[in-house]
């Protein structure tokens, strides 16, 4: 985990264009990862952002999307899922509570939508919320 939280701001160091920053924090955080065939990968990945003038563009861009700080939020969620001692199974922890239950109402909306011939509109989670903020 805290592998995953140091070069998670490394990344975000980089994506800030604070490459002096990022330098000094991986010397001091991520050195520690070097060598370990475990972590090998990422370190060089992460590492190699520095080498790009728009490391955004470059192969290794894609730690510098949302979707890479998704992989990091779901691994601490789960994290954090796990201490609870009222949790039997550790699949569970996978998801929240209500992350399972926001999925169950997607699932049952398209249900609905599909057994009714595809006709209303479609499920859009983010309009939902954002229609409760104007209530």
């Amino acid at each position: 985990m805290c592998f995953l939280l140091h070069c998670q701001k490394f990344i975000e160091l980089v994506r800030v264009g604070a490459l002096e920053e990022a330098v000094k924090y991986g010397r001091i955080e991520l050195s520690s990862f070097f060598g370990l065939s475990l972590f090998e990968d990422i370190v060089q990945d992460c590492v190699a952002l520095l080498a790009y003038e728009r490391p955004l563009e470059s192969a290794v861009g894609y730690l510098l999307k949302d979707s890479q700080r998704e992989v990091v939020a779901d691994a601490v969620n789960a994290m954090i899922l796990s201490t609870n001692p009222n949790i039997k199974v550790t699949k569970n922890c996978l998801h929240s509570n209500l992350e399972r239950l926001l999925r169950q109402l997607t699932a049952c909306c398209l249900e609905r939508r599909s057994l009714s011939g595809e006709q209303g509109e479609a499920f859009q989670l983010q309009r939902v919320l954002s229609s409760g903020k104007r209530s």
